[in-house]
């Protein structure tokens, strides 16, 4: 009997697998056809260097819940309690009860990025019902250009914002799958915005190996319709027939004079001018960075008072090469009552060069990227009657921009 369990739970893990590698192998930047802004003009794209900042909505890429960033965002098969809404929406199935988080996002560039976010479990808990709402702040920016980069006067200020509804389900004691859809809005400079659907997807499966716990995770981000934006700057003025004014050479205007060349066709060589129409310019349509995982988590250690547990995983962008991630989690329990943990983490991105030039002669500036994606953190959670409140920080490095800082407050009831 024992055998034929575990030749079961091989198989259900190598069909897992096989399902989840395939999307991670066909994803990402190898081997896609780019056009418009994913190329450098003029001398096309630099081996293996990335895509970022070409894509829309780029604000869906900032992690939420300060616990998994402090893990160096490796924690799509961690994924147990509300933050999991964001990195695999699979983990809310790990929900025995209502929880309600909010994350504050001290950014780069003095941007503010706040998400908040409900689940509950209903009926025998399996199926965990959820929302989100993520939005982000540029403050007013003043406007630079080639001609003045020290600024032109005028300001611009942005929002971005997603909203959506999750929904986890239990299929069985050892695999919950998971699913976010959502809205996600670009606005900027006096209302020039774009909108794209979306959706989050994943599954953990879970078993025992030597007594303690095996996660295996497969989980996508932001793959959805793309985004082109419109709004009151993009509309312009067309002036008649050439757009000039002018009419072409050896013609004129038919709405002054009806009198054309003697033995002529009318038509030939008049024109019937029209009035000045209106106009959108069309931008260019631009992709959501989508992303792939494949993750796996195991409890090192596991007692009464004390649980340690490790994690990796691959990660496939379409904005930049493959990418990895690993991180641990050590937490101690003080009492029925009070916990506490302490992480770390380190997410591998290999789209920054380290020379001092690249093979087109352009130097970098700046901090050494050597520690980019390095991060820690911890947090402490009070359980009180039934409820609890936890408090997690997270501190991440990002090389030559400035290191973020994430704040998240948890309640279950």
């Amino acid at each position: 009997m024992l055998k034929k369990i575990a030749i079961s739970g091989l198989l259900s893990v190598f069909v897992f697998l096989s399902f989840a590698t395939a999307p991670v192998l066909a994803q990402g930047v190898p081997g896609q056809d780019y056009s418009g802004l994913d190329k450098y003009l003029g001398q096309g794209r630099q081996d293996n260097s990335s895509f970022a900042g070409v894509r829309a909505a780029e604000f869906l890429t900032i992690p939420i819940g300060a616990r998994g960033i402090a893990m160096g965002s490796a924690f799509a098969a961690v994924a147990d309690d509300i933050t999991s809404i964001w990195w695999n929406p699979a983990g809310l199935g790990f929900l025995e009860q209502k929880e309600v988080m909010l994350t504050v996002v001290d950014y780069t560039m003095d941007l503010t990025y706040s998400y908040a976010a409900f689940a509950t479990p209903l009926g025998d808990s399996k199926v965990v019902v959820g929302g989100f709402f993520g939005y982000l702040d540029v403050p007013e920016t003043e406007i630079t250009t080639v001609t003045s980069p020290q600024g032109t006067g005028s300001y611009y200020s942005a929002y971005d914002y997603q909203m959506g509804g999750s929904l986890a389900y239990t299929f069985s004691d050892r695999f919950i799958g998971g699913i976010n859809m959502k809205y996600v809005h670009q606005d900027m400079y006096d209302n020039i915005g774009g909108s794209a659907f979306a959706i989050d997807a994943g599954g953990i499966y879970y078993s025992e190996l030597y007594n303690r716990r095996i996660k295996l995770a497969f989980s996508i981000q932001n793959l959805g319709t793309n985004i082109a934006m419109r709004g009151p700057n993009l509309l312009h003025e067309v002036g008649a027939e050439d757009r000039s004014g002018e009419y072409p050479s050896g013609y004129e205007n038919y709405s002054n004079s009806a009198e054309s060349l003697p033995g002529e066709n009318l038509a030939t060589y008049s024109i019937s001018a029209r009035n000045t129409r209106q106009m959108y310019v069309r931008t260019h349509t631009y992709r959501l960075p989508t992303v792939v995982k494949l993750s796996l988590a195991y409890s090192l250690l596991t007692s009464e008072s004390t649980n340690w547990l490790a994690s990796g995983e691959i990660w496939r962008n379409n904005n930049m090469p493959i990418s990895y991630a690993t991180g641990t989690e050590l937490t101690y329990g003080f009492n029925p009552s009070i916990s506490a943990s302490l992480r770390a983490g380190w997410h591998i991105q290999t789209d920054e060069y380290t020379e001092s030039a690249d093979q087109f002669g352009y130097t970098y500036h700046g901090d050494d990227p050597t520690m980019r994606g390095f991060s820690i953190g911890g947090g402490i959670k009070r359980l009180m009657g039934g409820k609890f409140i936890e408090f997690n920080y997270a501190y991440r490095n990002k090389g030559r921009l400035s290191a973020d800082n994430f704040f998240t407050v948890t309640f279950g009831f």
